[in-house]
């Protein structure tokens, strides 16, 4: 006996040592600060003075800098320390007369030295929750570009209603790099999405959560959330619990005494580890049921009766008591590639996903402040009534690595990005907001291999890609990307972009959380490979064209569809490699009717509505 336990817990003491070092890649610790800017509010500074001492109470200090900077592309900064809350801070949706869409970032210096932290016996009665930041959102998908990194979120002891974060946003929008703790176990829900509906699309990334009686709690049919890079530890009832979202997650470790996931969802989980110890033996390691829909590759489980119970029927609990490991819906311990759905394909095609390289966003190089050049500096008029494409350019030339556009800008010339120029940050501000007719920025060769664009949004005329470098997109909201075809063949990383009308050109591209919104035909892959970890759309049209050889996969994403769904093929294969796990939601009484048109050689096959589906769909080339 004693054997076994020591045995079971030297597994569980490799899983945890090899995610550490394989599976999930891993941040820098330094801290991360900002150059002086008025867009850039710390909290410890006046007026607002929070202590960050972890026996002062910050409540009031902290809500009045959120009552004051929401909604206005601002960052609310944390520099390192506890921060000591009483009550639950809010987002608000007005203030002062004025409304908030979102627009809100809010960081810490660095995750393991910044915590916000509740008093203790806060929120004692479960019937009676409350969370330490409601991150506001309508309830309905107009709460743009929200944004929480780099902090520890820790509720205490003796706060068993506690809820952690509640976070909300739509189109653009993030959870990266957070740690969601219960400190003596208690806590209700460490990452909780589910509190209002039409949450998304967003992502989660780089992100744990140890101890409450859930860890991740997702609900609501829209608008679908995508996850990348998640630890769960020590929950009571479930690592991870959704309650009808569409999910896509990538790279998810679990180790506990329930099961990891319950779902009735959409769901595609790739590239999982989860251990299970305890009662865990007697249960499954996920739980779909209800006419869920799931998809699973390289899900590896240890500990727990077997990886997948496949419940057909609301009553699941019942179900889950049936003895047996070979009955109907029982699968594991490991699965190498499973889909609760049949799969479709037009022509005689191998059954299994293609398998495309994945490779992970590489991480933000973030230099020191003094090596920022704020374009304002520059002559840029950040309230975006004169043209600042000139100051821009200076900026860029000037041999900084790092430009810094706080403000909202117009550009009546485009701007070359080039020279030294490894990042462009901004803040979500808005560049050429309404101006279509140039392109913003144009991407040329320079020193540095790899170029980073992030947090710009609302970008008239887009961005263009003009070089062999490696791109990095990240948190891009409304901004059209194009490439030349000096681009062919370089890689490209989207990582939370919203985009329209993207067309690619033979380039190695990966994509984590893209929403494309446009009628005709939103993502057109000629002859490149293509990787997506959550893809979704709205409108009519073609929502995804492979062509020429290319090579798409999809893991994860719906059609939210809105208009004409009619009109055009959902996929359009023209002698290419697709895999997509890809649903759709429609509540106009028009959907897709035609859901796949595929091309080998002279022959074309459709798949109409009733006759197929998405979840998944397998194409390939003709030999």
């Amino acid at each position: 006996m004693v054997g076994a336990f020591i045995r079971h817990f030297a597994f569980r003491l490799l899983v945890g040592l090899l995610s550490a070092l394989v599976l999930i890649p891993p941040l820098s610790a330094e801290d991360q600060n900002y150059p002086v800017a008025a867009q850039i509010v710390d909290v410890s500074r006046p007026p607002y003075s929070a202590r960050g001492d972890g026996m002062t109470d910050d409540t009031d200090a902290i809500q009045r800098a959120f009552n004051e900077h929401v909604g206005l592309h601002h960052v609310l900064f944390f520099p390192s320390g506890t921060y000591l809350v009483s009550r639950t801070l809010t987002w608000p949706k007005r203030w002062n007369g004025r409304e908030n869409w979102g627009m809100t970032m809010l960081r810490g210096a660095n995750r393991e030295s910044t915590v916000i932290r509740l008093k203790d016996g806060t929120w004692t009665d479960e019937s009676h929750p409350g969370a330490i930041l409601l991150c506001g959102g309508f309830g309905s998908a107009d709460w743009f570009h929200n944004y929480v990194e780099n902090l520890t979120f820790d509720v205490g002891r003796r706060n068993s209603g506690a809820i952690a974060l509640q976070f909300y946003s739509n189109n653009s929008g993030a959870v990266r790099n957070c740690r969601f703790i219960a400190t003596d176990g208690s806590g209700l829900v460490g990452l909780d999405l589910a509190h209002q509906d039409m949450n998304g699309p967003l992502l989660v990334s780089h992100c744990e959560v140890i101890g409450f009686q859930r860890g991740i709690a997702t609900a609501h049919a829209v608008n679908s959330q995508t996850f990348e890079d998640i630890l769960l530890q020590g929950q009571k009832q479930f690592g991870f619990d959704n309650e009808g979202q569409c999910l896509n997650i990538h790279r998810l470790i679990s180790d506990n005494s329930v099961p990891t996931l319950r779902s009735y969802g959409t769901i595609c989980l790739v590239d999982a580890r989860l251990t299970g110890f305890g009662s865990a033996s007697n249960l499954p390691a996920i739980i779909n049921y209800n006419g869920g829909c799931i998809f699973l590759r390289d899900v590896v489980t240890h500990g727990y009766s077997r990886a997948l119970g496949d419940v057909r029927t609301p009553d699941w609990v019942a179900a889950l008591r049936v003895a047996g490991e070979d009955r109907p819906g029982s699968l594991g311990p490991t699965i190498e590639e499973y889909t609760s759905e049949k799969r479709t394909s037009p022509f005689p095609s191998p059954t299994v996903s293609p398998r495309l390289k994945i490779k992970d966003t590489p991480p933000v190089v973030w230099d020191e402040p003094q090596n920022w050049a704020n374009v304002d500096a520059f002559g840029a008029d950040s309230s975006a009534a004169s043209d600042s494409s000139a100051a821009f350019q200076k900026a860029i030339d000037s041999g900084a690595t790092t430009i810094f556009a706080p403000g909202s800008y117009t550009l009546a010339s485009t701007v070359v990005v080039r020279g030294a120029v490894r990042r462009i940050v901004g803040l979500g501000g808005q560049i050429n907001y309404g101006k279509n007719q140039i392109i913003a920025f144009r991407l040329n060769d320079g020193i540095p291999p790899a170029l980073t664009l992030e947090h710009l949004s609302y970008l008239g005329g887009g961005i263009e890609l003009d070089t062999r470098r490696t791109v990095i997109l990240r948190s891009i909201s409304d901004g059209r990307v194009t490439c030349t075809d000096k681009a062919m063949g370089s890689e490209l990383f989207l990582e939370d972009v919203v985009t329209d009308n993207l067309l690619l050109r033979g380039q190695k591209v990966w994509a984590r959380q893209l929403n494309i919104e446009n009628e005709g035909t939103h993502l057109d892959n000629k002859a490149g490979a293509l990787w997506v970890l959550g893809y979704k759309t709205e409108r009519g049209g073609t929502l995804l064209s492979t062509r020429d050889g290319g090579r798409t996969e999809v893991l994860g994403g719906f059609s939210y569809t809105t208009t004409a769904g009619g009109l055009a093929p959902m996929f359009v294969n023209r002698d290419s490699d697709v895999f997509a796990w890809f649903a759709e939601v429609c509540f106009n009484g028009n959907p897709f009717q035609t859901l796949i048109e595929e091309h080998r050689k002279d022959e074309i096959r459709t798949v109409q509505r009733g006759e197929g589906g998405t979840t998944p769909y397998v194409g390939r080339k003709s030999k």
